[in-house]
């Protein structure tokens, strides 16, 4: 199994949560991202203070970023974007995080 870490960006001036991701909830957010569809659009644009997205990494090659209904999937070949409209995705990783890792407001 890779090794997979995931984190949600909300804090600015100090170290922002991760956590470690079962192999079990990889595969399941891998089966939500082969049912979302293409996304065209500019990505979402984040505020500069608050929530601005969560990801999760798996070494050596993979990551994935959600935020506003896109998750786009960096790898070594290069990155795709996909429509996440009721932010399944999203929701999965950032439910992973274990209890007290996030701000109650985030989830």
């Amino acid at each position: 199994m890779k090794e997979c870490i995931a984190g949600a960006l909300i804090f600015s001036g100090r170290p922002d949560p991760t956590w470690n991701v079962s192999e079990t909830v990889v595969k399941k957010l891998e089966k939500i991202w082969n049912r979302l569809s293409g996304w065209g659009d500019a990505l979402p644009s984040a505020p500069p203070l608050g929530y601005r997205g969560c990801f999760i990494k798996c070494k050596p090659d993979m990551e994935w970023f959600a935020y506003n209904g896109v998750v786009t999937m960096k790898t070594v070949k290069g990155h795709e974007s996909r429509t996440d409209k009721n932010r399944a995705f999203e929701r999965l990783l950032l439910d992973s995080a274990p209890e007290g890792t996030l701000p109650g407001e985030i989830l």
